[in-house]
């Protein structure tokens, strides 16, 4: 299950009142949500790369039984010092019966014995040795049986690389010009095989237009028509007769792969001497390194084919000199309800994936071993029945090989809800009351047409529950439907002015951030910021601060009633500022305005001037020694202002300050030379 067509809809929907439906084009956080379906075929799927070992072997090798300049033990001797754990010597028209025991050269390479002798095999000893890795930690060098290069002496070099399976010895064919014959051989006889460095054969090498429509049908029909022949080579030696065959293999897939036919690709030495050893290697992926698990391999294609060179210049380019290991592959994953192929490269830079021909994507890589995602849906316009990567990096290329795809149109309409809370429940339900699962944990459903309900559950946020009509024309069309949620705070102890986003309610025994936590509704991605988060104090500002941009989202200012000069108190010095304040000699900001309402009756007179100078007298009675917030005393002074207002409605805001009838005869000089001297004899009591 997947993804649907991106495009702007109009839908009906029927919504239950307490919904909050939105409908748009959307794309998941790391899964592309398109138009197509794939279902992806996974050469590596029944490797398990927790216990499986990468095993380095070269399968195209040539000694002086034929044309090789190098003696048969001495390039077994070579591979081994190299650290090569499976080797396959394939000489012309020569199968190798063993690397022990006398074998005649066919008289067309009887020339060698002027120049090399007769054939220097291994001792049955150090075949043991070799085989087993008895010399280098029990790591060793598996024999690939019945190895051989047929059609070995055709003059246009139309060459087929033979395993496991005794065939062709001494079949010179000097006439050949196709391979069609040789894979019949290999098969009738149970083997397997992959066509050889055809830009040597064609005029390939210097002319990609050989490579025509009539040319790739042929070539196509020999994989189409034969089992047998498991692949071709991509890079041959270092590349001089190859550079254009990835062309080929790719115009071939394009043929095969649509009727689930699938080609391996290998990158082999073809060694006839020792300059041209370790320019290549297939990585066979097995539980354990026997001839019968590299044929498994081989079949399956569950191995990586690796050069270092490639002179197409969007592979490695001409002129490039290999540095270090092989790039190389440590799991690969397929994840068909995602449309993605994830690889973990090594060695490696940079990561490409071909379809049809053509690059189509390309991603760095920063660490080894880093997950290397592709979406399908992200080239889905650009992809039909085949993809296939290859990786980069300082030592050369890694060619994996090829998924084969199935492409379809959804037949299901996609629904996504954007909860932008973290810790949520999402249930969506059938008619019938069944439980739809979501194909993502990005909250993505895919669903047919009919009615859907569903619930969202957050601890503190009071439950949203709704319903979706998802319509049969919906799905016909490929539409798609965002949900967004938005989920309402529980009553916590804070409350909310509308006007001027004033905030009170706390217990100015304790610190802050839990009834802020409680209270506001932090979403996804934001954090609160205030400068001193240990108590409350009117005027501070509680800042919503997006966590990506650092920008302030929205700012509430925090209210203690009584404490009006913002020092967290009510005491002496709030109830001179108060005075000032009721006799219209300082105008206060609205938190100030709304402090001073000691008694929430949206007045502002000397009734609450009388509330705190008794919470002055009392906090001047605690002792000094004591804890003051154990303070039985200081326990009274917190609860003589109390921090909410009981009717729960809107305080007035506005200016309203009234004295007693009986205190207006007073004159406002009188009044003010009072209130200093309060304010005087309070600062001297306190020092």
């Amino acid at each position: 299950m997947k993804k649907v067509l991106s495009i702007l809809l109009s839908i009906v929907l029927v919504l239950s009142s307490v919904a909050a439906l939105t409908i748009q084009a959307f794309a998941a956080t790391g899964d592309t949500i398109g138009q197509y379906d794939f279902t992806i075929s996974n050469p590596y799927e029944t490797i398990d790369w927790d216990t499986w070992k990468a095993y380095k072997g070269a399968t195209h090798v040539h000694t002086v039984r034929s044309d090789g300049d190098i003696e048969l033990n001495d390039m077994i001797e070579k591979y081994y010092s190299l650290g090569y754990q499976a080797l396959a010597l394939t000489d012309h028209g020569t199968v190798n019966y063993s690397w022990t025991k006398d074998q005649k050269r066919l008289s067309i390479f009887g020339y060698q014995y002027f120049k090399h002798g007769n054939v220097d095999e291994l001792t049955e000893e150090r075949y043991q040795q070799i085989t087993t890795g008895s010399d280098r930690g029990g790591d060793g060098m598996t024999e690939v049986p019945l190895g051989i290069e047929l059609n070995g002496s055709s003059t246009a070099k139309c060459h087929v690389n033979s395993y496991y399976a005794d065939c062709g010895h001494g079949d010179l064919e000097l006439d050949s010009k196709w391979p069609e014959d040789a894979v019949k051989k290999s098969q009738a006889a149970g083997g397997i095989c992959h066509i050889n460095h055809v830009g040597e054969w064609t005029e390939g090498r210097h002319d990609i237009n050989t490579y025509n429509e009539e040319f790739v049908k042929k070539f196509a029909s020999i994989f189409l028509n034969y089992s047998a022949c498991i692949g071709m080579e991509l890079v041959n030696t270092k590349d001089n007769r190859t550079h254009n065959d990835r062309y080929l293999y790719d115009e071939t897939l394009k043929l095969t792969a649509p009727q689930g036919r699938n080609i391996w690709g290998f990158c082999e030495d073809d060694a006839h001497d020792f300059g041209d050893v370790e320019n290549n290697a297939q990585y066979f992926i097995m539980p354990k390194n026997t001839q019968a698990n590299i044929r498994t391999s081989m079949e399956n294609g569950a191995f990586f084919a690796c050069s270092k060179t490639s002179k197409n210049d969007w592979e490695l380019g001409d002129g490039f000199e290999a540095q270090g290991p092989f790039p190389m592959v440590s799991r690969v994953n397929v994840d068909n309800e995602t449309n993605q192929i994830s690889i973990n490269p090594y060695n490696a830079h940079t990561v490409k994936i071909v379809a049809d021909g053509k690059v189509i994507g390309e991603k760095s890589v920063a660490n080894d071993n880093d997950t290397i995602t592709f979406d399908l849906n992200d080239y889905e316009d650009q992809i039909n029945s085949y993809v296939r990567i290859y990786i980069l990096g300082k030592g050369g290329i890694c060619y994996v090989q090829p998924f084969l795809v199935t492409k379809t149109e959804y037949a299901k309409c996609t629904v996504q809800f954007n909860i932008p809370y973290s810790d949520t429940t999402l249930t969506l339900k059938d008619e019938q009351g069944n439980i739809i699962d979501p194909i993502n944990n990005e909250n993505y459903f895919r669903v047919s047409a009919g009615k859907y309900s569903y619930t969202v559950v957050k601890d503190g946020y009071e439950t949203k529950v709704g319903t979706i009509n998802v319509t049969q024309a919906t799905v016909d069309a490929g539409l798609q439907i965002k949900v967004d949620i938005e989920l309402v705070k529980n009553s916590g102890p804070l409350s909310f002015t509308k006007q001027n986003d004033l905030v009170y309610g706390f217990n100015i025994l304790e610190n802050i951030s839990d009834p802020v936590n409680k209270s506001i509704g932090l979403k996804n991605g934001t954090h609160f910021e205030i400068e001193d988060i240990s108590k409350a104090k009117t005027g501070d500002e509680i800042k919503i601060v997006d966590d990506k941009t650092g920008n302030v989202l929205k700012t509430y200012t925090v209210v203690v009633f009584g404490d009006i000069n913002g020092d967290g108190i009510y005491d002496g010095r709030d109830a001179t500022i108060l005075s000032f304040i009721i006799n219209g000699m300082l105008t206060p900001s609205p938190a100030m305005r709304l402090a001073a309402d000691c008694n929430h009756d949206s007045v502002i007179n000397t009734d609450d001037l009388a509330i705190i100078e008794q919470a002055g007298l009392l906090l001047s009675n605690v002792s000094q020694g004591e804890s003051i917030k154990t303070s039985s005393v200081y326990c009274e002074y917190s609860s003589i202002i109390s921090q909410d207002i009981p009717d729960e409605k809107e305080p007035n805001q506005e200016e309203k300050i009234e004295d007693k009838k009986e205190e207006k005869t007073t004159s406002g000089f009188r009044k003010f030379y009072e209130n200093i001297i309060s304010f005087f004899r309070y600062l001297f009591g306190i020092l």
